[in-house]
């Protein structure tokens, strides 16, 4: 039974000697194969690198548009507190105040109708 399992042994290293170099290039084959899946697909991967990248363009560009936004808002509160003719044209525009004496005339638009 001892020279059975010494034999089987043997077989086996024989094995492994003549086909250690093609046993060796699988072995970094299967390892390049799962390490460029890995950088693909992973949570740190290219996909997600990707996607992020995307979002942060997308917020970046939301948020000046937001910032020039404020910008303009700030502006305007600054007339509506010092600026009185700028409180005078927003009233005469937006409420129809005029002042005392002043005549309003409102024009209709025609359509030409035959």
């Amino acid at each position: 039974m001892t020279s059975y399992i010494k034999t089987g042994d043997n077989g086996f290293r024989n094995y492994l000697r003549q086909h250690k170099r093609q046993l060796t290039i699988a072995g970094y084959v299967v390892t390049a194969i799962y390490l460029l899946f890995s950088l693909i697909f992973s949570d740190l991967g290219l996909l997600k690198y990707f996607s992020i990248k995307r979002d942060h363009n997308r917020l970046s560009h939301e948020i000046s548009q937001l910032d020039s936004s404020n910008k303009s808002l700030r502006e305007e509160v600054t007339k509506l507190k010092t600026d009185p003719d700028y409180i005078e044209s927003i009233a005469r525009d937006k409420l129809g105040l005029v002042k005392e004496g002043e005549k309003v005339y409102k024009f209709e638009e025609r359509t030409n109708q035959k």
